[in-house]
Order: structure tokens, then sequence, then C-alpha cells
């Protein structure tokens, strides 16, 4: 990419913006930032280009793909509005879910660049500087990001998924609805269906790391040893093993980016922490990686991190009122979570009550601290945690365990009723969970 294009776009947009600044988001992507992309070498007009997305919740104006494979997420501000730190982390969070490892967010006066997928480095730079940062831009254009996409890895099956999602969910709905009696009724519980086997997919194709072995960065597994007691009381044994670590497989920018411009109006501390920090102060609670594979989880079973399968506990199924209950003592439940920067780690237990107890005395380590009680999800009537076992209204909860910080989870119902709760912990901790094991054949 010549520097001379960015000489004459900055001499442009210079002119224009002295003349007649943009006044509204679509002047500023259509006078400021499609120019600029196409400076970059992206054709914004292109199928190519899906326009107007959302990924993981995060709004984004252009995602230009090579030969169908995303390539680089844009995020836009209005010209006169701020680059806005919230965005700018969600942003960073559908980088590390999607694979997708380059990103802009810009409203045309500011630029932030950010690179890679697990310790996002970044580097902001103000309209001005554009023309002198060359080697940091040619990262970001198409012909260098369609070298880096030449050879292709499942990766990328990962980052189309993950962009396709939305439209993904939809049609597998439409076509569920469409095979069955009155399909319409259960489309909320085909879309949940749908949105957990499309995470599964995403997380199984973007764990495939195109570098070998050098990728394995520190994660903090936790298999459980848990039993219940009959009176409802969780016992615990066995510890957490130690962190694996590693190095993270992002590619730095050519110049170093992860040096921000004085200038701009977004901290970059405060927008993206860099991965100079996350090394010097490491946090085995909240660190880089990607998800343990199967041959390690099966390493921390055969090390006894598991709860024995011949632990028993009762399951209250949905059973059409009758009462009854159906003894479960050989699931498997996995629960895994997922900060913006990857998976942090994992719990196991042979039943959904089990796995239930867990995730929430995990995510009082994980904050999940500070919820106040009674407390429900936003869309559900029924409160989850409270000080005493019932619910905001003072009736008793038709089950319950009392967690080690004193508080009670609601454990009543069926296996699909446990995993909406455990969804709902994780995300009022900040975090994302994805169930595998028996949760799949509920």
């Amino acid at each position: 990419m010549p520097s001379p294009d960015l000489r004459s776009f900055v001499a442009r947009v210079g002119a224009l913006v002295d003349a007649a600044p943009p006044t509204s988001r679509r002047e500023t992507r259509t006078l400021l930032v499609e120019p600029f992309l196409e400076t970059l070498g992206w054709d914004c007009r292109a199928d190519s280009c899906v326009t107007d997305r959302s990924v993981d919740g995060t709004r984004l104006e252009y995602v230009p793909s090579i030969d169908s494979v995303p390539a680089l997420f844009v995020a836009v501000e209005t010209y006169d509005d701020s680059l806005d730190e919230s965005r700018a982390n969600a942003l960073r969070k559908a980088m590390a879910w999607t694979g997708v490892d380059r990103a802009i967010y810009t409203n045309g006066r500011e630029y932030l660049l950010l690179a890679g997928t697990t310790d996002v480095e970044y580097r902001a730079l103000r309209l001005s500087e554009l023309a002198d940062s060359e080697s940091a831009l040619d990262n970001y254009s198409r012909e260098t990001l369609d070298r880096r996409l030449e050879q292709h890895a499942r990766t990328h099956v990962a980052r189309q998924l993950a962009v396709e999602r939305p439209q993904l969910v939809d049609s597998i709905v439409d076509r569920l609805a469409a095979a069955t009696v009155q399909g319409d009724v259960y489309a909320d519980e085909f879309e949940s269906a749908a949105d957990r086997f499309l995470d599964r997919l995403v997380v199984a194709f973007a764990e495939d790391d195109p570098n070998g072995g050098n990728t394995a960065s520190d994660v903090s597994i936790r298999f459980s040893e848990s039993a219940i007691t009959d009176d409802g009381t969780p016992t615990t044994a066995g510890s957490e093993p130690a962190p694996r670590s590693g190095t993270n497989g992002s590619e730095p920018d050519s110049d170093g980016s992860s040096e921000a411009g004085t200038d701009a109006t977004v901290d970059p501390e405060h927008v993206a922490g860099s991965s100079t920090d996350a090394a010097a102060e490491p946090d085995t609670d909240d660190t880089t990686g990607s998800e343990p594979n199967d041959e390690s989880a099966s390493a921390a079973r055969d090390d006894g991190q598991t709860r024995s399968a011949t632990d028993t506990e009762t399951d209250a199924e949905d059973d059409g009122g009758d009462g009854s209950a159906t003894a479960r003592t050989d699931g498997e439940y996995v629960v895994r979570f997922f900060n913006e920067r990857g998976s942090i780690g994992a719990i196991g237990h042979s039943t959904a009550e089990g796995a239930l107890v867990e995730t929430a005395e995990y995510l009082f380590e994980r904050g999940l601290s500070g919820v106040e009680v009674p407390w429900s999800p936003d869309d559900a009537d029924d409160t989850v945690l409270n000080a005493e076992p019932t619910h905001a209204d003072g009736s008793p909860m038709a089950a319950s365990t009392q967690l080690s910080n004193g508080l009670y989870l609601a454990t009543a119902g069926n296996v699909d009723d446990r995993a909406t709760r455990v969804e709902a912990l994780a995300a009022r901790a900040g975090l994302r969970a994805m169930l595998t094991g028996d949760w799949e054949d509920a």
C-alpha cells in the first residue's frame, strides 16, 4: 500500500471536514470511513463486505471478507462523538470469540487499531497521524490479510459461523418449526437449542491452532469432586489443578502496535489491556488462552479431579406433577467458562443439579460476589439466589442448596431449567457459559 494514498486521503478528508463536517453516522461512514477502507484496499460496496451486522452482541458497521472468510471488523461512531470505552471492549470480546484478529474502531477523527484475539494489542491514531503510520495500517490492508488467510484453517470456519450466526439460528428455527407439528409454539426452545449448538461449533473450530502446540496459554481448569449430602449441603473434596502455561497465538503488528498514540481521545489502557500488562500481572482467574482439549480434560479426570461416578444424587426432574424423582448417578455435566479473552476454566459434575451448584460456587469466586439478593434473571419470575430458601415473595423454594457463602441457590426443575440458570449466573458474572456432555441429551 503506497504511502501517497494515505497522504491523499488525509488531505481530502481534512478539506471536507473543514468545509462541512459529517453530522450523522451515515455521513461519517459514507464520507470518511468508506474512503479510508478503500485506501486500505477494501471494497465496501462488494458482496464480500457485510454491513450492519451484530456479532456476539456487538454492532459492526463493516465486516470485509476474503474468499468468504471474515477478515476485519470495523465499528463506527458519528464524527462528533467520542470513541466509547464499553463498545471498544465489546469489540475486543467479539474478536476473542470469533477469531477475527483485526479490527478498526473509528469516528473519522480517531482510529483505534486492534490486533489479536487473546491479549489484544492496540494503536490509537488521529487523522493527522495516518500518513506517517503506513507500517501499522498495512496490517489492516486487504493485501496483507489476503496473504495471512491464504492457507485454509479450521479457525476460518469459526469466523464464518460466528459472523453468520444470527442468520443461521433463524434458518435452523424456521426449518425446525416447519418440520414439526405446531412448530411455532416451540420457537423459543428451538432458538435456545440452536444457539447452544452454534456456540459449541464456534468453540470447536476456534480451538484449532495453525501454529501447532506453541499457543497454549494460562488456563484454569477446575473439575469438581463435590458431593451433595443428604441435607443438600455441598461438601468439596480435591483442589484446583495448577494452570497450564505458554504463549498466546496472536500475531503482533510489525511495528509494535501496542504503543498507543498519546493524542487519542480513548485511553487504550482503559479500552483494551495490552499484552505487556497481562504478562506483568498474571491472573489465573482471568487469563488468556484456548480451551482445554479433550486429552487435557481426560487427564484431569484420570487424576481424580472429577466427581466419582459412584457418588449419588437425586435429580428432581419434571414428572407431570406426581412428585416422583429419578436417580442420576452416571452423568457428565460440563460447564466451560469464557471471558472476552477466551476460555478461563471449567467445572464438571455427574448431575445437572450438582453442576448448577458448582457453577454458582465457581462464579462467586469470579465476579458474581456483587450480586444483590433476592436475585433472579431479568426475564425470570422465580428467585434463583436469596439469603433464605425462599422466593422474593416469601414462598419457599421447591428445592435449594446453601452455598459456602451462606446464600441459598434454587435447584428445582429439570435439566433445561438448570441449564438456563447456569447460563444466567454466568452472564451475571460477565462470562459466557458453554454446556457440554449430558446437557445436550436433555
